[in-house]
């Protein structure tokens, strides 16, 4: 058998938190990380919050966080259920979950399209948090439009054509979005 001469650091040698440390500091992590951020939060109860992402193409994006014994939950609404066109969006957004992110798309059981994302307890910090929002409001201003488009396309012609007939400026939703260079 070798031995290795080497001492494990401090940080492995003190035990890990008690439980209720652990919650302490997680409910810290979410409520501090919200407060920085200036979102607006409605708490529901323990380990649940509700509140609103603003991005430049999803201008709302409401998002609900739950923590639980093993890891903090986020879902996000990207959109209700597509009227037409789902194997296109479904297919844009499938190919989106081939990327490496903390979040990912989703159906809900009524169909809408959401973005989940976990971040497990243990690897909870004010960077992990951030980091997990700020995917949610990345992966939902890059593929909004193009998921609009797609699956909603009779219901932006016929407004772009009342807001023609009213001498109003088209929906900014015909625009595409700045290019995802990974893409």
């Amino acid at each position: 058998m070798v031995s290795c001469p080497c001492t494990a650091p401090s940080s492995l040698a003190r035990p890990p938190p008690a439980p209720a440390d652990r919650d302490v500091d997680a409910h810290q992590v979410i409520v501090q990380g919200m407060q920085s951020a200036g979102l607006t939060v409605e708490p529901l109860g323990e380990g649940r919050w509700m509140t609103m992402l603003a991005g430049e193409w999803k201008r709302t994006l409401p998002v609900f966080i739950r923590l639980d014994e093993r890891a903090l939950h986020v879902t996000a609404l990207l959109c209700g259920k597509p009227d037409e066109g789902h194997e296109d969006v479904y297919r844009l957004l499938l190919q989106r979950n081939q990327r490496p992110a903390p979040v990912h798309f989703a159906l809900d059981d009524a169909g809408d399209v959401v973005l989940v994302g976990q971040v497990p307890r243990t690897a909870l910090d004010a960077d992990a948090f951030d980091r997990v929002l700020g995917s949610l409001l990345d992966q939902a201003d890059t593929v909004f439009n193009a998921v609009l488009r797609a699956g909603f396309a009779s219901y932006i012609d016929a407004e772009q054509r009342w807001r023609a007939a009213h001498g109003m400026p088209p929906n900014p939703v015909t625009l595409a979005p700045p290019r995802d260079p990974s893409t």
